[in-house]
């Protein structure tokens, strides 16, 4: 699947869309879901252009994969994700079952970093 930068990621990243921002690092942006699922919800997604994560893994530069990572602990540390647990999740494609209901639905790769923060 070729990439189409019109999605609301590729907006977030090039800042013609605002979104509630947790953590950028050089080759990644985080910030809160805005319809989330948990307590705590945040997606990470890669600055550069992947549509999934194979995309991802197969594309980026050691650099971004290693960015992207170190920035999932980074937020698990910042929302104090550790003690209460969190879960991480990457949709690819269409696929759906009864127990995943849910499908890809923006063409970016992203990770959804769901949990609850120990302070609450």
């Amino acid at each position: 699947m070729e990439y189409d930068k019109n999605n609301v990621f590729y907006k977030i990243i090039n800042k013609t869309l605002k979104a509630d921002i947790v953590l950028e690092g050089k080759h990644f942006l985080a910030f809160h879901d805005i319809a989330p699922r948990a307590p705590v919800h945040i997606l990470i997604i890669p600055k550069g252009y992947y549509v999934d994560y194979c995309d991802f893994v197969e594309n980026a530069s050691n650099a971004e994969i290693l960015d992207l990572q170190k920035g999932i602990a980074q937020i698990v540390e910042i929302m104090k994700l550790k003690e209460g647990g969190y879960k991480l999740l990457s949709n690819a494609g269409k696929f759906k079952t009864q127990f995943l209901p849910e499908a890809q639905e923006v063409m970016h790769m992203h990770v959804h970093i769901l949990g609850k923060s120990s302070e609450e």
